[in-house]
């Protein structure tokens, strides 16, 4: 049996990036994935002349992202967002409301109440105090600011981002400048206004096909072929590497291999280690990946009086709804939806509200949803297209704690020399931050 060099786990972005950056280096590798097709959660569908990505919708250009889009060949299918991206609304008592994360634009913003202004104007004031071990965001925002701000703008905010909870989300894996700008400056205002680039400001791109193009073009590229349906089961120490014991296509099959990337999701990594480590596995399984939907809604543009300019709306869990927020496709992408349509991509679940599936179900789960967007948009008439599309695992979550699995990490591929273990839980789950590790790592393994 010959021995693999590198061997990935995965075929998400992360398994599909490495694989692409282990062969610019020359460096062999086997791509293994459970499922019968690349790109995790990146998937795209079309239908009724609309353009549907269930997964991101909307990938931030960074010069980084950029030079690595030209570089796969794809420069020609990117489509640039128009300036409705630029808009972002935020609901409060089933209103519509512009809002810009400037603290200076918000304060003349009828968002937020006069006390919530107040205490955001004069948080430049305010001692730092130290905090009492790791806070979580709710914690740390509402004692710089105040519980309206945590509710009314970083929960939607986080909402939007990982669908996570801000009373367990952790403020220094999530948001970790705020707490550097409170050390450095004394007040996360003052920072913010020192390092004005953190507000993002980047183009909004997307692709023609759907995003999954991305994923698609990865796999095009690479030389050797994934092998579909191979679930790995165990990994356990072998003379010069590890001995992977897996099952592909319903038969038993061993590996060898020198060097094992982990790139699945936490909760399957830590089935595959825990003969190696049981502490390390535990603390994996631990990392919540909460129930998601994405529900796709077409509408005919005349069904609401005024069209929709801008990038999306979110909704905070204070305002009891049951979808989280949407992304107005049509606006920011006219090519997303057919000529006279509007397309919308409305998320729901998610950390606050996964328990809907079980209370309500998904069928109603998507009734009231829609309901609730017919009445905060005023639409005269229901959707001409719906595609609903829901993840039992969804994003993971960073909660308070999430250091220690860090640190166990770190710990395991010290002990294991030649495991590496990677992933949207810690790397980040921005595509370019999935990116630029990929590439990190395969120069690393190019030296050893």
């Amino acid at each position: 049996m010959s021995q693999q060099p590198v061997v990935i786990i995965g075929a998400g972005i992360s398994g599909l990036s490495i694989a692409y950056e282990l062969q610019k280096q020359q460096v062999p590798y086997l791509l293994l994935e459970a499922s019968d097709h690349t790109g995790g959660v990146l998937q795209s569908f079309h239908q009724d002349g609309f353009e549907l990505d269930a997964g991101a919708n909307t990938l931030a250009a960074s010069p980084e992202l950029l030079a690595f889009i030209r570089e796969l060949g794809l420069e020609q299918d990117i489509l640039e967002a128009g300036a409705a991206s630029k808009k972002r609304f935020l609901v409060r008592n089933n209103q519509l409301h512009g809002v810009s994360p400037h603290p200076v634009k918000i304060l003349g913003s009828a968002y937020l109440s006069r006390a919530a202004k107040w205490r955001l104007f004069t948080e430049r004031f305010r001692k730092a105090a130290a905090p009492q071990g790791e806070e979580t965001v709710t914690d740390f925002v509402s004692r710089r600011f105040n519980k309206e701000i945590a509710d009314y703008v970083f929960d939607p905010v986080l909402s939007g981002i990982y669908a996570g909870n801000p009373d367990l989300m952790s403020i220094g894996e999530v948001l970790p400048a705020l707490p550097r700008w409170e050390k450095e400056y004394g007040s996360v205002t003052k920072g913010l206004m020192k390092d004005r680039g953190a507000m993002g400001g980047r183009k909004i791109i997307s692709f023609k096909g759907g995003n999954q193009r991305l994923t698609n073009r990865l796999q095009e590229l690479l030389t050797t072929p994934v092998r579909f349906n191979c679930t790995v089961d165990t990994i356990s120490v072998s003379a010069g590497g590890y001995t992977i014991q897996a099952t592909e296509n319903g038969a038993a099959t061993t590996l060898q291999a020198a060097n094992i990337i982990f790139t699945a999701p936490a909760y399957r990594t830590a089935q595959q280690i825990n003969t190696l480590d049981t502490h390390t596995a535990a603390l994996l399984q631990q990392v919540h990946y909460p129930r998601m939907g994405v529900l796709h809604l077409g509408f005919e543009a005349a069904a609401m009086q005024q069209p929709l300019e801008g990038f999306g709306f979110l909704v905070p869990n204070a305002e009891k709804k049951h979808f989280l927020g949407a992304i107005c496709n049509s606006a920011i992408f006219p090519a997303k939806a057919p000529q006279g349509k509007m397309l919308l991509t409305v998320f729901v679940g998610g950390a606050r509200q996964e328990h809907y599936f079980d209370e309500i179900g998904a069928a109603a789960l998507q009734t009231q949803a829609i309901a609730e967007i017919k009445s905060l948009l005023q639409l005269s008439a229901g959707p001409v297209l719906q595609r609903f599309s829901e993840w039992k695992q969804a994003i993971p979550q960073l909660n308070v704690g999430h250091a220690k699995l860090r640190s166990a990490v770190t710990a395991f591929e010290k002990k294991y020399p030649g495991l590496y273990i990677s992933g949207n839980y810690l790397q980040g789950v921005a595509i370019p931050a999935l990116l630029q590790h990929a590439a990190t790592l395969a120069a690393s393994l190019r030296k050893n």
